[in-house]
């Protein structure tokens, strides 16, 4: 067995094609050769410095280790790892000792598998490249600017329109059109410049017609440092475009509607729960819109109390718990000035495949005008019907009562005429007659009072009247009968209260029910009148109450204010007093009921309803 230097001496690490080396027993290297040091892509004083098996892959040093140990023991071996093929053989010391190996190292020639591998490689390549939906192309950079269309993907066919034979091996200037021909120029160049990879927006104009990409271009460099390839990759977004076109004319669309409309037009994000609203929002009610989208409370807040559970929870139950796409409601809503509206809200939800809500398109409608008509409508119907059946009841009373007066009088007049004048039948005839014709009177008296207080309910003369001097007036007028009873008259009516009404309507009322606590006192004790009034958000409440010597409710019925009804038969009077309380206070939209007890007196509470006079202003 020879040594190297027997059989190539220095020459083997001098000649720089032969890739050359020499290792210890341990794998360190010792020598290498110029050609050696090229293969390994470093110089021959950094490879020397370091060990066989930090220049092969992981899973190759245990078979190299295994091959040097193969030379060591005085057999030539042969080893391929990686790239390189490598040869190892004894080397001999002075004394024909084995104290190392030397070899050569090759790049390996690809057997017919690896051959057969990398086909099917690019096999794979080339479907995986024609199945990505991305245009997909590789430019070779040639010099002069000019770049050569090598590789492109089927996206690139189906986009552009141009068959692959046409763009394969052209340039690119034939291919790309301008204007967008300078601008990939441009960029492509930066690329290679700056050694990164650029991306840029692009129309151009191709047979399928004008398509707007999202272009990127990698620059691929060799070993030198040279770029020799541009790898370049489209994103269509010709669709997206045309998408974002059609949402802007749809979007501009809807902000000119929402400045047409005089509603309150809104959009319900429910995954943000945000409102957008339209202009008519502010206009409408007042509330100024700091952040547009809003929040969902921003809008439930202003919703009224009474109304906050059927309104807002209720939309909620649609929007989740049901598969509706309308909702409609009407409710009160508060303005900015604190007054409330009156609103017919309605929306379209829209729903994603799973039945979720998405998004509500709405509009809140302002009906206050038209809520206020129909309650006026309502009030006089309600006014119509309680004035025929009042005046049913009239007449029928009235008529039960004009028969007998009448009655008799026809009878006193006929007998007149057949009778001595001067005797005492005639006389006590004539004052019969009288008699009778009094009573007639009385009663077609009553009727006037009755149609006048009918006629006065149609008259355009509400007003808001203050009811404590009313009050005030009606008890300086009873002042002597009030004194001469020695009565106590209390009065808890504040003086700035006002109740839509008629002036004189109330006159009469409490003249009334004054004039029946002087009249039915208790004998036993001195008459005490109270009045007082309350305000509540509906409305107002009169009681009077007195101690006088009341009456049997139980017995007098439920109608204690029906014409001609009395309870106190040792009493003078006709029964008009309590139906005229009753008449006056539902002519305005009032209501009046009665408590009363044998020997303790009596208490009339009177109910009138906030803006309940449909001829007042607001």
């Amino acid at each position: 067995m020879t040594t190297p230097e027997s059989t190539s001496g220095n020459a083997l690490f001098e000649h720089r094609s032969e890739a050359g080396f020499e290792v210890d027993a341990t794998g360190q290297f010792r020598r290498v050769s110029p050609g050696l040091a090229a293969l390994l892509r470093q110089s021959a004083e950094q490879v020397t410095d370091t060990t066989w098996w930090e220049h092969l892959a992981a899973a190759d040093r245990e078979p190299a280790r295994r091959h040097l140990e193969q030379a060591l023991a005085g057999q030539p071996a042969t080893f391929e790892a990686g790239r390189l093929s490598w040869q190892l053989l004894p080397q001999l010391t002075a004394d024909g000792r084995i104290g190392g190996a030397y070899g050569f190292a090759r790049v390996a020639e690809p057997s017919a598998s690896v051959t057969q591998a990398l086909m099917e490689r690019e096999r794979h390549l080339s479907v995986i490249f024609d199945s990505i939906a991305d245009v997909t192309f590789v430019l070779n950079v040639e010099g002069d600017g000019r770049y050569r269309f090598l590789f492109a993907n089927k996206a690139f066919q189906a986009t552009t329109g141009l068959p692959m034979e046409q763009v394969v091996g052209s340039y690119v200037q034939d291919i790309i059109p301008e204007p967008s021909l300078s601008l990939v120029l441009t960029k492509y160049g930066q690329a290679i410049t700056t050694g990164q990879r650029v991306v840029w927006e692009e129309v151009s104009h191709y047979p399928t017609g004008e398509v707007t990409g999202q272009v990127s271009v990698t620059p691929v460099f060799d070993e030198a440092g040279h770029c020799g390839q541009l790898v370049g990759i489209v994103h269509d977004l010709t669709e997206l475009k045309k998408g974002e076109e059609e949402l802007r004319v749809s979007n501009e669309r809807f902000q000119y509607a929402l400045k047409a409309t005089t509603d309150a037009l809104y959009d319900w994000n429910v995954a943000h729960d945000t409102l957008y609203w339209g202009e008519g929002f502010e206009s409408l009610f007042g509330h100024a819109l700091k952040h547009n989208p809003a929040p969902f409370s921003h809008w439930s807040e202003s919703v009224h109390p009474a109304d906050y559970v059927r309104t807002v929870q209720g939309l909620r139950r649609v929007a989740y718990e049901t598969t509706q796409t309308f909702w409609q409601e009407e409710y009160r809503f508060h303005r900015a000035d604190g007054s409330w509206a009156h609103v017919f809200d309605r929306g379209y939800i829209l729903r994603d495949e799973q039945g979720r809500p998405v998004r509500m398109i709405g509009a809140m409608q302002d009906i206050t005008a038209r809520k206020k008509l129909e309650e006026k409508q309502h009030l006089l119907a309600e006014r119509l019907l309680k004035q025929n059946s009042d005046l049913q009841q009239c007449a029928y009373i009235i008529s039960h009562n004009l028969r007998a007066p009448l009655a008799n009088a026809l009878g006193f007049t006929d007998l007149l005429n057949r009778i001595d004048k001067d005797s005492q039948v005639f006389t006590d005839s004539l004052k019969n007659l009288h008699s009778s014709l009094l009573r007639l009177d009385a009663v077609l008296t009553d009727v006037n009072t009755i149609l006048a207080i009918h006629d006065q309910q149609d008259v355009d003369d509400a007003e808001q009247v203050a009811v404590a001097a009313v009050w005030e007036q009606v008890v300086e007028h009873c002042a002597p009968e009030l004194r001469a009873a020695g009565a106590e008259v209390v009065s808890h009516v504040p003086a700035a209260l006002r109740i839509v009404g008629n002036r004189a309507f109330f006159h009469s009322i409490f003249d009334n029910l004054l004039a029946n606590s002087l009249k039915y006192r208790a004998a036993e004790r001195p008459l005490r009148v109270e009045v007082e009034a309350s305000t509540e958000d509906s409305g107002t409440i009169i009681r009077f109450r007195d101690n006088g010597s009341g009456f049997d409710q139980a017995r007098a019925g439920d109608d204690v204010f029906q014409l001609y009804r009395r309870f106190h038969a040792d009493r003078p009077g006709r029964g008009m007093g309590l139906f005229l309380v009753k008449a006056h206070t539902e002519a305005m939209n009032g209501q009046v009921s009665v408590r009363s007890e044998v020997n303790q007196g009596t208490e009339f509470i009177l109910y009138f309803r906030r803006h309940g006079h449909e001829n007042l202003p607001d």
